[in-house]
């Protein structure tokens, strides 16, 4: 199901990097192409003979292709495509290298409602499960334009947006485009697809005043976490763990700190907070953190290389042009 406009949601939803947010997207218009290049004109024609998603990963990732007028819709459907292709055929599941037995869901113990635990002990860098886009999936190419509106798909399912339990995907392949899966917490739990049910070390701090809270969150979440995002090519978001995990231990991995919209409009509107957190000791933390979980995705796609190319053959296979 799409529909061309989208609920700008309270707070933007976990990110797979330490970034801001995407601004609200402006939905009084259909989805469009990027300003640059040109939208294609008489002697601009497609070029035949390769889908959007051949296109994208050809070209080097989003931001290097020509966007012709649908291709933004048309790799969101893609997205959509493959992802519930794979919840209708979790058999498949292993040959992505993710082990839908190595995790089960149960009564969190950081928050009130459930978690993620390990059902045996695992090794760092295994993949145990995957983020559910049982709600939506959207995209905007343009991020950098606030003008610019987001293609969206919707699942049948779908009541209300769900942005406590979205994610987006950070892979170089999207660039800075805005690719953003959202799932429905009230459907029925499918094993290997868990994702959206792993906790934070603890709640991300939503007060923007409170520069020691956000220090004392940026320590915890990041020393006491033990699984991170991996950001597929394909759209997909893996779970995979950062160290050892003993059977029974709970998952938990950081949202940072644009989780909370309320932290990040306070940080972003206020000038000279900004600049303290960029210029004390906060800021070399936050880098640490940040250069410390580019590593941990690196080392992930690189040991799960041929999961992460065959997710590519996917993506093209269930492209469409029409």
């Amino acid at each position: 199901t799409f529909v061309s406009s989208r609920c700008a949601p309270r707070r933007a939803g976990p990110l797979c990097a330490m970034e801001k947010p995407p601004p609200p997207v402006k939905t009084s218009s259909p989805p469009t192409t990027r300003p640059k290049p040109p939208k294609p004109g008489p002697n601009q024609l497609m070029p035949k003979g390769r889908n959007v998603a051949e296109r994208m990963f050809s070209a080097g990732g989003i931001s290097q292709m020509r966007l012709y007028e649908g291709d933004q819709a048309r790799l969101v459907a893609a997205v959509a495509r493959h992802l519930q292709a794979l919840r209708e055929i979790p058999d498949f599941l292993p040959y992505l290298h993710v082990d839908v037995d190595a995790v089960r869901e149960g009564p969190s113990a950081v928050c009130d409602g459930l978690g993620v635990f390990a059902t045996r002990d695992l090794k760092p860098h295994e993949i145990v499960t995957l983020y559910p886009a049982t709600n939506e999936v959207s995209l905007r190419a343009a991020r950098d334009d606030d003008s610019a509106p987001a293609s969206v798909w919707r699942s049948e399912t779908y009541r209300e947006p769900k942005p406590d339990y979205a994610m987006f995907n950070g892979s170089t392949t999207w660039g800075s485009a805005a690719l953003r899966l959202e799932a429905d917490p009230t459907l029925p739990i499918q094993p290997g697809f868990l994702g959206h049910l792993v906790n934070d070390a603890c709640e991300p701090p939503s007060d923007a005043t409170d520069i020691e809270r956000a220090m004392r969150y940026l320590a915890k979440t990041t020393n006491e976490t033990n699984c991170h995002a991996v950001p597929f090519p394909s759209g997909v978001v893996a779970i995979a763990t950062s160290k050892e995990v003993r059977a029974g231990e709970e998952l938990l991995m950081t949202y940072s700190f644009a989780y909370s919209g309320d932290f990040m409009a306070g940080i972003l509107a206020d000038l000279a907070r900004r600049k303290q957190m960029l210029t004390n000791a906060f800021a070399t933390e936050m880098k640490v953190a940040s250069v410390k979980m580019e590593q941990l995705t690196t080392e992930s796609l690189k040991i799960h290389a041929k999961a992460e190319l065959l997710s590519r053959e996917l993506l093209v296979d269930v492209a469409d042009d029409n």
